[in-house]
């Protein structure tokens, strides 16, 4: 499911969201990157793990220190046989973890696009935030990746093709 929802992102390419008024945002993947780490070293307990992540830097973005990060890490743990979903854009910083990742077969409208079979992220802190502007939820599908966020305001920004 997880390899599926990062499968569309390519590095070079240029994220670009738009709201109702026509304002962009816009997000560079700068790389994507996997780490195998399956050999035991110097910390002999050392787990094995696996990564991949998606860099991005924020091209619309002002606030010094704030362009560059981690969009997604994808951690798979073979040890136990699971896996951890990570996501960051602008301020959303972690996913709500008490919901279900499950795939929405209802219809979202938003900004006159018409959203299905998609899957939604809660900010964790979501009870917490206060900023019309942060973000709270993000959708993404299999095909596109991330397709539209919400922030607190009610404000849609959806995915440009």
């Amino acid at each position: 499911m997880y390899r599926d929802m990062i499968s569309s992102f390519r590095e070079g390419d240029t994220l670009k969201f738009q709201d109702d008024a026509g304002n962009l945002s816009l997000y560079l993947i700068r790389q994507i990157d996997s780490t195998l780490h399956d050999k035991r070293g110097y910390f002999i307990n050392a787990k094995e793990y696996k990564d991949i992540s998606i860099e991005c830097h924020e091209l619309t973005n002002t606030r010094p220190g704030h362009q560059d990060y981690h969009l997604i890490i994808l951690h798979k743990d073979p040890e136990i046989d699971s896996t951890r979903f990570h996501l960051r854009l602008r301020d959303f910083y972690s996913i709500d973890r008490t919901l279900p990742i499950v795939l929405q077969k209802d219809t979202v409208i938003a900004n006159n696009i018409s959203i299905t079979n998609y899957y939604f992220f809660r900010s964790y802190n979501y009870t917490e935030q206060k900023d019309p502007t942060s973000v709270t939820r993000i959708y993404m599908t299999n095909q596109d990746g991330i397709i539209a966020y919400r922030c607190l305001s009610g404000k849609w920004w959806t995915k440009v093709k």
